[in-house]
C-alpha cells in the first residue's frame, strides 16, 4: 500500500504543476488623499492667581511681637495647656497661630491652622496660605494712590 501512495503522489503533484495561466495583479487603487488644513484653536488663557505675599512658611518660629507687627492686632487670645493661640478673622477665613515655648522659654510659632469662615459655602476650603495673605494688610502706597488726598505743595505754616 505504501508504494501504490509513493507512486501516485508524484503523478498527483504532477497534475497539480497543469499550465495555469498567471494572473496579472492590479496595484491597489489610489486613494484620493485630502489634506484639510485646520485653524489654529485659540486655547483659553486661564491667568494664575497671584502669588502669595507671605506664606506660612515664612512666618513659622516668628515670635508673638514679630506678627503682631504683621498681621495686627489678634481677635482673640486663648491659652490652651503651653500653648498660646492666637486667633485672625476675615470675611473669608479664620486662622489660629499656635505659639509654643523653646529651649529658651521664648513663644515661637509653631503650628498653623486655616478654615472657611462658612463651612455651608460653594467652595469652604481655604489653604492656610491663601489665608495668611488675605489677613495681610495692604501696603501703603504714595499718597496721590489715595482717593481725594491733595498732593500738592501745602503753605509754610511754621513760626519762624
Amino acid at each position: 500500500m505504501m508504494r501504490v501512495v509513493f507512486l501516485i503522489f508524484p503523478v498527483f503533484l504532477m497534475g497539480c504543476q497543469a499550465n495555469i495561466e498567471p494572473v496579472e495583479q492590479l496595484p491597489p487603487p489610489v486613494q484620493e488623499t485630502v489634506t484639510v488644513i485646520e485653524e489654529p484653536v485659540a486655547e483659553e488663557v486661564v491667568e494664575s492667581p497671584p502669588a502669595p505675599r507671605f506664606i506660612i512658611e515664612n512666618i513659622m518660629n516668628l515670635t508673638p511681637d514679630t506678627l503682631q507687627n504683621i498681621l495686627g492686632e489678634p481677635s482673640l487670645r486663648r491659652v490652651e495647656r503651653d500653648a498660646r493661640v492666637w486667633l485672625y478673622r476675615n470675611s473669608q477665613c479664620v486662622l489660629h497661630l499656635y505659639f509654643y515655648p523653646d529651649d529658651n522659654g521664648d513663644s515661637r510659632l509653631d503650628y498653623v491652622a486655616a478654615e472657611a469662615v462658612n463651612p455651608m459655602a460653594e467652595n469652604p476650603t481655604v489653604s492656610p496660605n491663601a489665608c495668611l495673605d488675605s489677613l495681610i494688610p495692604p501696603e501703603a502706597g504714595p499718597l496721590s494712590s489715595y482717593p481725594d488726598t491733595d498732593t500738592g505743595l501745602q503753605p509754610d505754616r511754621s513760626d519762624n
